[in-house]
């Protein structure tokens, strides 16, 4: 690789609303606030609840 041509990686602070806070490599630097992470999110934290087909085609609202 060519030096002087790739930006600098500096430790970044991700702070999510849940209160979750993790470091990683990036060129921003600082604190970075999102508002999920792996730890809240639905998909990843296992709450994801997904209607079955069925009960989207008959309109029934019992899952909700």
């Amino acid at each position: 690789m060519k030096q002087g041509i790739h930006p600098e990686l500096k430790p970044t602070t991700f702070a999510c609303g849940c209160g979750n806070t993790f470091t990683l490599l990036s060129t921003k630097g600082g604190t970075v606030h999102v508002e999920v992470c792996n730890e809240c999110h639905p998909f990843y934290a296992g709450k994801l609840r997904l209607k079955p087909m069925f009960l989207e085609l008959t309109g029934d609202k019992k899952g909700d």
